[in-house]
């Protein structure tokens, strides 16, 4: 039997053959980067940006787009990565690697460092290889990692400056509550066509006083305590969690570094443009001013198109996953409800309404849960999903 033909590199006067992706299974029109550019150039067309499946993270689990300095096209996100599939067995070591001698314990804690971490002449080993990044670390608003991080979580950042303390911690999928997280996800993401791609999830630690302001009311509610789990879609002003770079804004016009730093405020309700444009049209809040939450995560997509960011040719945007008490709830079948008639529910000792779906004898699409009291709801997970 003959051999099947080489397919070369469409570059004129290049012998060398196409590059083949043996991951992806994708072949491509030049034997490497250079010549496509080459190429591309004489055409007038410019070469774009490692984009696409074939340009992911090589570690398992990361959906990231790899690292491009300009020039060269990385196999990972980051160094990070890099040196964390290598303590996997998911590539052999580089010369580079070889000479140091750092693990994921004893790494400097900057993002993208591989060097290990300092020990000065008394044996005490810091958190950083040198002041420098000491440095950098604190320009990016990063916190040093804390007893148990190595594994799970990837970075954190400090609350905004002046506020109450919070952090908000980017997990790694060996995180205990990773897979669990990302599957609930996707199970409650119901609407027709393909399902968004989970690439990063964040845990928000609250501020002292927010996290007391919630269990106190938990507790006032007694037997009548009903806490669940509801996403949350809302705007963004800044590129934080899109970019792992960015940091969160002081930007109080940005809900979703608000809501981390102070959780939700009812004066905030009713402020993104889906719920501007219904105001208009006459529809007003759906069951009054307040909070409002959906078990269904593609429902709550639908207020997060104000957080979208075009990356890479990609589509990303975020959306919480909050700890709601709904203590005693009230169930409507109706689509809308009356700011009079809402007020007569909360003094009548309900907590919270429950618009229900058509599915549950209800007239709406999909359930949404609303409440009328700040305290009743705290941000504890931020999801970064890509859009088919």
């Amino acid at each position: 039997m003959a051999a099947a033909a080489v397919a070369m590199c469409g570059l004129q006067g290049c012998g060398r053959p196409r590059h083949f992706d043996g991951k992806t299974g994708v072949q491509h029109d030049y034997c490497g980067r250079t010549h496509a550019q080459q190429a591309l150039s004489a055409q007038g067309v410019e070469l774009q940006p490692p984009h696409g499946a074939c340009h992911i993270c090589a570690l398992d689990g990361c959906d990231d787009p790899v690292y491009f300095d300009g020039d060269v096209v990385h196999d990972y996100c980051s160094k990070s990565h890099a040196a964390l599939a290598l303590e996997l067995g998911q590539r052999t070591e580089s010369n580079r690697t070889r000479q140091n001698t750092s693990t994921r314990e004893n790494r400097c804690a900057l993002p993208g460092c591989s060097a290990k971490r300092h020990t000065d002449e008394t044996g005490w080993c810091h958190d950083f290889c040198s002041r420098k990044h000491v440095k950098q670390a604190e320009d990016m608003g990063l916190r040093a990692p804390q007893p148990g991080d190595a594994a799970v979580v990837e970075r954190t950042w400090r609350g905004r400056a002046g506020e109450p303390a919070y952090t908000i911690s980017q997990l790694t999928n060996a995180h205990p509550k990773y897979a669990g997280l990302k599957e609930q996800f996707a199970a409650s993401w119901v609407h027709d066509g393909v399902r968004p791609t989970v690439v990063r999830i964040f845990q928000v630690r609250n501020p002292e006083e927010v996290f007391g302001r919630y269990s106190e009311y938990t507790d006032r509610l007694g037997a009548e305590s009903n806490e669940v789990r509801r996403f949350h879609g809302t705007s963004m002003r800044c590129n934080f969690a899109i970019d792992v770079a960015a940091r969160p804004c002081h930007d109080p016009e940005c809900a979703v570094c608000t809501i981390c730093a102070t959780s939700f405020r009812l004066t905030h309700a009713g402020g993104s443009q889906r719920t501007t444009a219904f105001v208009a049209l006459g529809g007003g809040l759906r069951y009054g001013r307040g909070l409002y939450f959906s078990k269904i995560s593609s429902k709550s997509n639908d207020y997060a198109a104000e957080s979208e960011r075009d990356l890479h040719g990609s589509r990303y945007r975020v959306m919480f996953l909050c700890k709601v008490q709904q203590g005693k709830a009230f169930t409507t079948a109706e689509d809308t409800l009356t700011e009079a008639q809402v007020q007569s529910i909360t003094s009548r000792q309900y907590h919270s309404v429950i618009g229900l779906d058509s599915h549950s004898g209800g007239r709406l699409n999909h359930e949404e849960t609303v409440i009328y009291n700040e305290s009743a709801a705290i941000p504890s997970y931020l999801f970064v999903y890509k859009l088919p």
